[in-house]
């Protein structure tokens, strides 16, 4: 099913559109319903996937607005120019950690391409002080979403690996 429907995306523009996110960060992928947090396991935000960080710089998955960037940096939010909404969450309840650990290295409203740094992460600090680390990776309108695909790898690289192929639902 799966490679008809990218089949059918590369064939036909007016057809679906496949759109690919990288990882934002190095490191291990940890599948969504593994993540300690419920709300991200039981994909009440959406779907997509976690990564265990083993650098220390956040980047974009994907080109388009930083349409979110929370004031404390533990958290950003990506709008593709097809409307596909990515949420990149710095690990599990790192609100609570108030900014510290966490550097902006942008602002609200500025256009990324995959692989721009978007937040610059204190490893060190937050390893002792935060709950989890773990990144989910999420597509938060999946109403959009026909169908998903997460990476198959272990590890990756951030803005080398794909982490989520998402084709798009046509307009009909």
């Amino acid at each position: 099913m799966f490679k008809n429907l990218f089949k059918r995306a590369s064939d036909a523009s007016d057809e679906a559109k496949v759109v690919t996110i990288y990882a934002p960060v190095d490191g291990d992928i940890v599948p969504i319903d593994a993540v300690e947090d419920p709300v991200f396991a039981q994909r009440m935000v959406g779907d997509g996937l976690a990564i265990r960080p083993t650098s220390d710089t956040i980047v974009a998955p994907v080109a388009g607005t930083l349409t979110q960037l929370f004031p404390t940096g533990h958290a950003a939010g990506i709008t593709t120019p097809e409307g596909l909404e990515v949420l990149i969450h710095i690990g599990i309840d790192t609100v609570e950690l108030k900014g510290e650990g966490f550097t902006k290295l942008l602002e609200q409203g500025s256009q990324v391409e995959v692989g721009t740094p978007i937040v610059k992460l204190d490893l060190a600090r937050l390893k002792d002080t935060a709950k989890s680390l773990v990144t989910p990776v999420i597509v938060t309108n999946m109403q959009k979403v026909e169908c998903l695909t997460t990476a198959s790898e272990a590890r990756v690289q951030a803005s080398n690996s794909w982490v989520l192929k998402v084709v798009l639902k046509t307009s009909r």
